[in-house]
């Protein structure tokens, strides 16, 4: 059942057990076996990527074929290629607004500064067909490379157990501008897009969630490579007054934990009296839930519904946890927008469900784990660039601020430094 309690002390006790929860005794365990694989295919290649015996895929069939691609259209209903087509106009869109702008400033003494974005040559996407939400994995992370304009965009996804990935998966990858796909999941495949092997190109960046041998994988490659942030499970918060719907909120709940029953679901309310019809709508539509057990066991977990003395409080603790996800259901949320700092994507008023962001808005899932969600955010157009500064300046512009240059440059121990400077002044007299 759903609890819920309304001592301070409690709720901080309750919220630390929480957010301690992911992955944290099977980490050591894992470590070393994903250790294992990498350096393996580091230094096989192709060979290093399969078990002995292993023949539903090998490397003269791990690229997805041409004819596999074409069937999967015949395999998908016209209604849900439509909607693929629909949601990643949508997306599309969206991501656009996200394009950062080059800019350069021509300042006095012809001073040139300025800032401009090169896409990475290769984006390596992993989408497990086994995780909630497989198709708006693919269309969240390839779109924004394709918006990007990085000229390679590779999926890797596990098979199934026939050896084949949905064509589901397959549709989304093409209709969202996928170059290459690849049959592989787990760390070897986080491994082979970092590494390279013989059959699957070296990329720059990858992206993608999956369990936690793929968490590893990319903890352990970054810096060979550019990754996103690890997501762990994620977390859906609900700030509530007495205007809230329990029928929305109890839904809202239902929703997150069939996505991911590792999911934590939080609601902070000042009501008493609603938190109590919370409880009890949930207990009542777990009764005809399709993930009855699993959703039942996530909520005894994992659900929590903390009675605050204020909304300043709620806003306070939310900043605190930084979940993923935040929903507000208030009289007057735009009171407090400006108060949240820490979520990955916010949802304001009660018309608006955390599906929407999943689907249509980047909603995001794909952010980081809760806590990094203060410095990090989930995948976007910018995840593909390389930002680079430009920055030009005449001999007159250098003689003038020369001084304080190396002045800055012998305070900090860098005599190098200082003489890179004064020869370019010492050059620039000799040519007076």
């Amino acid at each position: 059942m759903l609890r819920i309690i309304t001592q301070s002390a409690e709720i901080n006790t309750e919220l630390q057990r929480i957010g301690d929860r992911p992955y944290r005794d099977e980490i050591q365990a894992k470590e070393v076996a994903v250790g294992e694989i990498l350096e393996r295919i580091k230094h096989k290649g192709d060979q290093g990527l399969f078990k002995p015996f292993d023949t539903l895929t090998t490397p003269t069939n791990l690229k997805v074929s041409g004819s596999d691609l074409d069937a999967a259209y015949q395999k998908i209903s016209k209604e849900l290629l439509d909607t693929i087509q629909t949601a990643s106009q949508k997306l599309e869109n969206f991501y656009k607004q996200q394009l950062p702008k080059p800019w350069v400033k021509f300042e006095e003494d012809d001073v040139v500064v300025g800032k401009r974005y090169i896409p990475v040559q290769r984006a390596g996407i992993y989408v497990p067909w086994d995780q909630a939400s497989p198709i708006t994995r693919v269309l969240m992370q390839t779109l924004p490379a394709k918006i990007a304009k990085v000229p390679e965009i590779i999926l890797v996804s596990p098979p199934d157990e026939t050896g084949k990935v949905p064509p589901e998966i397959l549709v989304a990858a093409q209709v969202s501008g996928v170059n290459q796909i690849y049959r592989l999941g787990g760390a070897q495949a986080i491994a082979a897009l970092a590494y390279g092997t013989q059959t699957i190109p070296k990329v720059d960046v990858i992206t993608g969630t999956g369990g936690l041998d793929v968490i590893l994988a990319k903890r352990m490659v970054y810096g060979t490579v550019t990754t996103d942030t690890p997501v762990d499970a994620s977390e859906l918060f609900i700030i509530a007054d007495e205007t809230a719907n329990e029928s929305y909120i109890a839904a809202d709940i239902l929703a997150q934990v069939e996505q991911d029953p590792s999911s934590a679901v939080i609601v902070l309310t000042t009501n008493f009296n609603l938190a109590q019809k919370i409880q009890s709508k949930v207990q009542q539509k777990l009764q005809d839930n399709a993930h009855g057990i699993l959703s039942e066991k996530a909520i005894a977990h994992y659900g929590l519904i903390a009675v605050v003395e204020s909304l300043e409080q709620a806003v306070k603790i939310t900043n605190q946890f930084a979940p993923h996800y935040l929903i507000l259901t208030l009289a007057k949320p735009w009171d407090i927008v400006e108060k949240i700092r820490t979520v990955g994507s916010l949802f304001i008023g009660q018309m608006t469900p955390k599906a929407i962001g999943d689907y249509l808005g980047n909603g995001g899932v794909i952010l980081p784990p809760s806590g990094l969600i203060r410095y990090a955010s989930s995948v976007r157009v910018e995840t593909f660039f390389k930002p680079s500064h430009l920055i030009e300046y005449s001999p007159t512009a250098l003689k003038k601020i020369a001084r304080v240059l190396e002045t800055l440059a012998l305070a900090e121990g860098f005599t190098g430094s200082a003489e890179a400077i004064n020869l370019r002044l010492k050059e620039g007299e000799n040519c007076d």
